[in-house]
């Protein structure tokens, strides 16, 4: 089984491959499908992912794990105070990265975002762990990647008695992650639509 030692702490020579694995994760998932319907524009959706894993490789709070080099499987995780500052967010080229997805997906994203954002503060408690991406390559899927990328987070979590929380659109991923002890918190839709949106936390 991996360690938290034996996984890769994606710096920027790894964004774009990681990225990749995000994308080819999340093209054909409902969620993404319903945010982006133009097929065209969905095949971009690895540049936000880009984005998003180049301000968590600046953001020392923040941390953003592999497996190996080739990037079987992806990772972040951060403390519930982690911000991303406007500068970062400006040097890892949001809101242009999002744009190559189309207009509906920077508004419904956002949206959504935002919604998660309160729900964080009203479900979560004070003190707390992010769970914000877990991704696996679909030629690498049910190998026990996710497994070997959650495990050493969440032991490192228990031994601080710290809460691990998540928000996911799957409802596969909900009893995925109710086998390593999360609990489903909430469920709602997201804005501008019927798709669901479900939280997690998992307690000590």
């Amino acid at each position: 089984m991996l360690t938290l030692d034996s996984l890769l702490k994606i710096d920027n020579s790894l964004v774009e491959p990681a990225s990749i694995t995000c994308a080819r994760a999340f093209e054909n998932d409902s969620f993404t499908r319903w945010l982006i319907p133009n097929p065209a524009k969905r095949a971009n959706i690895r540049y936000p992912f880009k984005g998003y894993l180049r301000m968590a490789a600046a953001n020392s709070a923040s941390m953003a794990f592999t497996t190996s080099q080739r990037c079987e499987g992806v990772i972040t995780y951060m403390p519930a105070e982690t911000k991303f500052s406007l500068f970062t967010m400006l040097d890892a080229g949001y809101p242009f990265t999002s744009l190559r997805c189309g207009w509906r997906y920077l508004w419904l994203d956002s949206k959504s975002t935002s919604m998660c954002d309160k729900l964080r503060k009203k479900l979560a408690p004070p003190r707390y762990c992010y769970l914000a991406l877990l991704a696996v390559d679909p030629a690498y899927q049910g190998q026990g990647i996710a497994s070997a990328l959650i495990k050493p987070i969440l032991q490192m979590l228990d031994k601080d008695n710290m809460p691990c929380y998540l928000e996911t659109q799957n409802l596969k991923n909900v009893e995925m992650y109710q086998h390593f002890g999360f609990k489903l918190m909430h469920q709602t839709n997201a804005p501008g639509g019927e798709h669901p949106l479900y939280f997690m936390l998992r307690q000590l």
